[in-house]
């Protein structure tokens, strides 16, 4: 009996003990916790700050442009482009203590300002048309004809390709695409091709093409594809951004600063983004690296100013799916064994 209460008697203050450490644990984890939200809310609140005002400075660059004489706005615009680039910078290294809403917010900010540097440089520095020469196509033997669309590129033009968007939609396309814009547009079962020449810093439209194939030799400043079904497309690398719109059914390989896309479904693309690609409303899209190659490709990544050791294509913001604790249903990873290695073009 003695001996049981002794047992007890020394036990109590162990217990006693454990409890006050437990409680000690509990009081230091919500002291971090605590201390934790309040980096997180400094860090957010001098996010915003800086990002902001930079955004607001670019802002009055551009509501400079138009008194700017034209021999200072390449310099201008080319400040606009790095401060812009540096901004996508600092927004991908602080995603990591940002809301999905801020991030969101941030890039919508960051697109509405290359949006409207892109309309003022055509609109105030307006490139020159294409020059076409008289060229022979040599045609291979294939059940798809085979154009390169740079000899007949001045007969396309733009209403005669989106039949199938909304008005709106066809009217900011319009407005936004001048006649040194590169177009192919109407096109089924047809092998096409730009060339290096008329595409480097020129702005591309592909629109209602199916079974197609497209190949874009070059750098072109942006990219813009809308109605594409059953068509493979293989892009050089894009100076700024690539924007889709209901495209379908199709393999798509291409690098850019900045990739959007809307309203698409069962897509395959091989992706080279500086930034983090966004999506809405689609569905059964899947990525890879970017692996097409040509010649000349390396001198094509600096001339459109991409980092090529910099790829972010398996980061992606699906704008329909908001959980950071599961990935979206809607887009995913093809496997190696599964990618396309040769392009047999």
């Amino acid at each position: 009996m003695e001996s049981s209460e002794v047992i007890n008697s020394d036990s109590l203050p162990d217990r006693i003990n454990k409890r006050d450490r437990e409680r000690k644990t509990i009081i230091e984890r919500r002291r971090e916790e605590k201390q934790q939200l309040t980096v997180d809310n400094e860090q957010l609140g001098y996010f915003k700050d800086a990002f902001y005002a930079s955004c607001s400075q670019i802002k009055s660059l551009l509501d400079s442009a138009p008194s700017t004489p034209s021999p200072s706005l390449p310099s201008l615009f080319d400040k606009v482009s790095k401060e812009v680039l540096t901004l996508k910078n600092y927004l991908s290294q602080s995603k990591i203590f940002l809301k999905v809403y801020d991030i969101r917010r941030a890039q919508e900010t960051l697109q509405h300002l290359e949006n409207e540097a892109s309309e003022l440089e055509m609109k105030l520095l307006p490139k020159k048309k294409f020059g076409f020469k008289n060229r022979r196509v040599i045609k291979k033997p294939s059940d798809t004809k085979t154009i390169d669309v740079t000899d007949g590129l001045k007969d396309l033009t733009l209403s005669e390709g989106i039949g199938n968007g909304t008005t709106r939609q066809n009217n900011d396309l319009t407005g936004k695409f001048n006649d040194s814009a590169s177009t192919i547009t109407g096109k089924t079962d047809q092998r096409l091709i730009l060339d290096v020449e008329n595409v480097n810093k020129n702005d591309v439209l592909l629109s209602d093409l199916t079974r197609c194939r497209v190949i874009i030799y070059g750098a072109p400043s942006t990219v813009h594809m809308v109605n594409i079904k059953q068509c493979t497309i293989l892009i050089g690398p894009v100076s700024s951004s690539v924007f889709a719109h209901n495209c379908n059914q199709s393999t798509f390989a291409f690098a850019c600063q900045q990739f959007r896309l809307h309203s698409s479904s069962d897509l395959s693309i091989y992706l080279h983004v500086t930034s983090r690609a966004i999506i809405e409303d689609c569905t059964k899209i899947r990525v890879a690296p970017y692996n097409w190659s040509y010649e000349h490709q390396e001198s094509h990544f600096k001339l459109a100013g991409l980092d090529a050791k910099v790829n972010n294509w398996d980061s992606i913001d699906d704008f329909n799916w908001l959980s950071y604790e599961k990935q979206s249903p809607n887009w995913g990873i093809i496997k190696s064994e599964q990618r396309v290695k040769n392009w047999d073009l």
